[in-house]
């Protein structure tokens, strides 16, 4: 029969989630059977966990474990056959233990293997008396008493099932999750480490973290990692070599599955590191970008443990979420970058157009129409930089507007309110110049040329016909009479032009103060 060394039975523990778990009928029922059957007056389902042997159901004694030292159901335990032993105190392989030579006083002892499917042996069914029994168990007895064991196993495989559907289940909702943490995360460092506490939290494993790798795949630096409580964090740089032969299947793209690092090959030669900051158990999930490792995603486990598939597939999905999230960042920091050189290159641009028109203009004596010439330079440069925070793609009106505004120090005397309204890039340019003029004809002739006048600016978004628009009404109170403009000269055509240059202006000049109504399609200032 297969021989299983203890991690191999505490990791298929592990697996079963069975320790440390409330009484649960379907064994208590079990246990109370055999006790009858085999006319003993303790009866116990004895699971072999590590450093310790723990009664998932007991009858007649008063103890849920009992230290591996004295455990009787350990002996022979790979054998197929069921161990009786006559009398505790006279064989050697009992007759020093305490619980043969102390007060409880055992004498007999018989205990059929639990077997899992895939052969694993996790513990005993065994019936215990105070006295001995020279003939040991009937033939009936025997039999019945394993085949209540092969209840026993099948139990544990039923509740593994059923643990494996509500595993699955959590693993979906985790991987949803991580999902909506790499779309709305703000960088690298925050999504990976936000990852790290959610896959920690439903693996129940005591590390979870993030590392990049080096060109070489020599080193990797691991970021400020999640762990369980009372767990230390590898955070900083570690070199592969110094972690045993584990360097090759990162490099190469491989998962790299260790369920003891105690036992595998790969490890087992100097397994002191990896002891010394609490892993016994591990799985490394390469990040890949340009068929080349660039960082990796880690799990660690404090003691041996059989890595579940459904685990794997789960930690390769999150590794491949992550790869396409790094993969993002990386993309808006180059884009960042170049965004930043256009920016830097436009504002010399816009800087020179001024200056050349200065210059050219130094002779006019008429400074008007140079000034505002410039002004509109800066409302150009104002709503240039809102869409450079933006990536150069959507703006907020109400953004343009307080930008717009801003230079002219009227911000007390100027109320400004709507909904979230995003235009596009060309929009945006042009609805600024569009609130620029209104603003400088307002301190020109209208509202704000004296001092108890305002501006009320506002918007809202109505759907007629299954068509979205956009309304903003400029209102001017409190100002000198207006009357219409003689000379239609740029600011008044621009006025006229609308939001995008596509109409849609009503302009009204009542005795209160200039009204003017724009209206566009949504749709068309979010796309230019």
């Amino acid at each position: 029969m297969t021989r299983y060394d203890d991690s191999e039975r505490a990791a298929a523990l592990f697996d079963l989630e069975i320790l440390d778990t409330d009484a649960e009928q379907a064994f208590d029922d079990i246990v109370y059977i055999a006790a009858q059957t085999c006319d003993a007056p303790i009866a116990l389902v004895s699971l072999l966990d590590g450093e310790r042997q723990w009664f998932k159901a007991r009858v007649g004694l008063d103890v849920c474990e009992t230290p591996i030292t004295q455990s009787v159901c350990k002996l022979e335990i790979d054998e197929p056959a069921l161990l009786q032993i006559p009398d505790l105190a006279e064989d050697s392989r009992t007759a020093d233990n305490p619980l043969v030579t102390g007060p409880r006083a055992f004498r007999f002892y018989a205990g059929a293997p639990l077997v899992l499917r895939d052969g694993t042996v996790v513990g005993r069914l065994c019936v215990i008396d105070t006295q001995p029994r020279p003939d040991g168990l009937t033939r009936p007895q025997q039999d019945l008493l394993g085949a209540l064991a092969r209840q026993v196993s099948d139990q544990l495989e039923l509740r593994r099932v059923a643990r494996a559907s509500e595993k699955l289940a959590a693993l979906q909702e985790a991987l949803v999750e991580v999902a909506e943490i790499v779309r709305r995360s703000s960088s690298v460092s925050v999504m990976t480490q936000e990852t790290a506490e959610v896959v920690g939290r439903v693996l129940s494993v005591d590390r979870a973290g993030f590392g990049l790798v080096d060109e070489s795949t020599q080193t990797i630096e691991v970021e400020p990692d999640w762990t369980a409580e009372g767990v230390t964090s590898i955070a900083g740089r570690h070199r592969f070599e110094d972690y045993g032969s584990i360097r090759d299947e990162i490099a190469s793209g491989l998962p790299l599955v260790i369920s003891d690092v105690d036992t595998d090959p790969r490890t087992a030669d100097d397994p002191s590191l990896m002891r010394n900051v609490g892993i016994r158990a591990l799985v490394n999930m390469p990040v890949r970008e340009h068929d080349e490792t660039v960082a990796v995603f880690i799990v660690n486990a404090s003691m041996p443990r059989r890595w579940a598939n459904e685990e794997l597939a789960f930690l390769r999905s999150v590794a491949d979420r992550l790869e396409a999230g790094v993969y993002r960042h990386r993309l808006d920091q180059h884009q960042e970058t170049v965004n930043g050189e256009i920016n830097h290159r436009l504002k010399n641009m816009l800087a020179m157009v001024q200056a050349i028109a200065s210059q050219t203009l130094r002779g006019v004596v008429d400074r008007e129409p140079i000034e505002t010439f410039e002004k509109r330079l800066v409302a150009l440069s104002a709503a240039h930089d809102i869409l450079m925070q933006k990536g150069w793609i959507e703006a907020d009106v109400g953004v343009v507007a307080e930008a717009t505004f801003k230079p002219f120090g009227f911000a007390d005397r100027v109320t400004v309110s709507g909904p979230k309204v995003l235009l596009g890039a060309r929009a945006a340019l042009s609805t600024a110049l569009l609130f620029h003029e209104l603003m400088t004809n307002a301190c020109k002739y209208g509202a704000l040329s004296v001092p108890t006048g305002g501006v009320l600016l506002d918007w809202e978004v109505l759907d007629e016909n299954d068509k979205n628009d956009l309304i903003v009404r400029w209102r001017e109170i409190g100002g000198p009479v207006v009357t219409p403009p003689t000379r239609k000269g740029f600011g008044s055509r621009l006025i006229r032009l609308g939001l995008v240059g596509t109409g849609g202006v009503d302009v009204r000049y009542e005795p209160s103060g200039l009204q003017a109504e724009m209206r566009a399609s949504i749709a068309h200032l979010a796309t230019s």
